[in-house]
């Protein structure tokens, strides 16, 4: 089974807006439209069987409307995530909806929130959603679209996992956009983390630092995650496949670890 753990889509009607504004903030291009189809296109093509559709509350008014969006998205192949917007005061409701509705996890990220990701006022959400076994996932690391701030760091997420051993936490980009060495410094080896492998092909991260990062980290702690739809997800089992791993260690990148995490 080859699941992709980093995907993201859209409603059909806010799609093209959502991409188009994204992509102009950030200044980084996306290959396919935001969309279910487009995204299950990609995964018929690439003979991956389930995706993680992550998505990304970052105002006080999209928590009824994203909780809808995944529940609606949510299937067989597409195993959807919900959101909160974590220093809300509606933000320890919403996790527990996002338990009560069967959903398995929440993205947070906090460089488009504008909170840092160990600031001690959202502790509570980490504590309930330990409390309800719900997988939390970082954007970790640099942010194109505040490239100024750093609200995710390598040091941020060792601080989340220092103050909630036991809640279950994947740490996007290989636990740091564009901070591959403070990554490799601080968190390989943790207990209780995972590290996806979205948008981490080439350029953004060179062959021979991916490869000490999965030997020091662990191969049964790295998911296998594309960002569609900002890579496709050909980049990144690309990668994977030509690492000098043995094939149990792509087995479990590419899919055992995240079956064995969804408890699928």
């Amino acid at each position: 089974m080859i699941i992709d753990f980093h995907t993201h889509v859209f409603p059909h009607k806010i799609a093209l807006g959502a991409m188009t504004h994204l992509a102009n903030a950030n200044g980084v291009p996306y290959v396919a439209p935001a969309i279910v189809e487009s995204l299950i296109e990609a995964m018929d093509r690439c003979a991956i069987d389930k995706s993680v559709v992550l998505n990304v509350a970052t105002k006080e008014n999209q928590h009824e409307n994203i909780l809808r969006f995944a529940k609606e998205t949510d299937s067989d192949r597409l195993i959807a995530f919900g959101s909160v917007v974590p220093d809300s005061v509606h933000a320890l409701e919403y996790v527990w909806k996002i338990s009560d509705e069967g959903l398995k996890g929440i993205k947070l990220h906090p460089g488009l929130l504008r909170v840092d990701a160990d600031d001690k006022n959202i502790f509570p959400v980490y504590d309930l959603a330990r409390a309800l076994n719900l997988i939390v996932v970082f954007h970790a690391g640099y942010d194109f679209t505040y490239p100024d701030e750093m609200r995710a760091s390598p040091k941020m997420i060792l601080n989340v996992l220092d103050n909630f051993p036991g809640l279950r936490i994947v740490a996007a980009h290989m636990g740091g956009l564009r901070m591959a060495t403070e990554a490799l410094e601080t968190l390989a080896g943790k207990a209780d983390l995972y590290l996806d492998t979205a948008f981490t092909a080439d350029p953004w991260l060179d062959r021979a630092t991916m490869l000490k990062m999965i030997q020091l980290h662990g191969a049964e702690k790295i998911l296998f995650g594309s960002d569609f739809p900002w890579h496709d997800p050909s980049s990144e089992l690309e990668l994977i496949r030509n690492l000098a791993l043995t094939e149990e260690e792509k087995r479990l990148i590419l899919g055992e670890n995240a079956k064995r995490l969804l408890a699928l």
